[in-house]
């Protein structure tokens, strides 16, 4: 069943993470998808109008459901929070499932019938899945529409902000774009990711996260 309506911010990152002629997630940073993938739920429910942040918190606007079930459970552990938190702890709390989050995005993609699974076998013994496009059409919409945002001046929409500093958090744009393009569109990346909160916070959290594991690494 293929369901027409606009793809969440997670979705789009999970989208742009695939190898497409792998069917499989690209090599990231160390749990920098998880993080990022919280962080577009929080981003997402933002932009419903269900919560909003400052510099010190994150707080309920509404409880209202978005009938969108990860988006709500996200919502539902917010709401049942007695005191309102910092932004970077609720990006720890939401990206604990780990790799069950991701795994529930794509199940989403696929009941919209944008990936579709396939059985493979490594080393003809071990099964594994894989989830290649079904047409391709989405990704190359949302990387088309990344691009032409990277390549102007013109001011985003917030959605596209927003996605722009999820991937610089991550490290995904180190994989999407060549060296050369990195290098030339790396000051407009900076310029539309900072332009939001959550993707500052997002952007701190991972290099704490990843200085603190350089740290036991060195010294475990």
């Amino acid at each position: 069943m293929t369901v027409h309506t606009r793809l969440t911010l997670a979705e789009e990152l999970v989208l742009i993470a695939l190898d497409d002629e792998r069917g499989s997630l690209i090599s990231l940073p160390q749990f920098s998808l998880e993080f990022g993938l919280a962080a577009a739920l929080v981003m997402e429910l933002t932009l419903l109008g269900r919560v909003d942040t400052d510099v010190e918190k994150l707080f309920v606007i509404s409880a209202d459901k978005t009938g969108n079930a990860l988006l709500d459970d996200a919502l539902a552990q917010i709401v049942a929070e007695p005191q309102d938190q910092p932004t970077g702890v609720w990006l720890r709390r939401l990206s604990q499932p780990g790799p069950v989050l991701c795994d529930q995005v794509i199940a989403g993609l696929v009941y919209r019938g944008i990936l579709h699974p396939v059985e493979k076998r490594l080393l003809w013994v071990f099964k594994t899945r894989v989830y290649p496009p079904t047409s391709g059409l989405e990704e190359a919409e949302v990387k088309s529409r990344l691009m032409t945002l990277l390549n102007n001046d013109e001011i985003p929409d917030t959605h596209d902000a927003l996605l722009v500093g999820l991937l610089r958090a991550t490290g995904i744009f180190e994989r999407l774009l060549s060296g050369s393009e990195l290098t030339r569109l790396s000051p407009r990346i900076n310029q539309i990711a900072n332009l939001e909160e959550i993707s500052r916070e997002l952007s701190h959290t991972i290099s704490e996260l990843q200085a603190v594991m350089a740290s036991a690494f060195m010294f475990g």
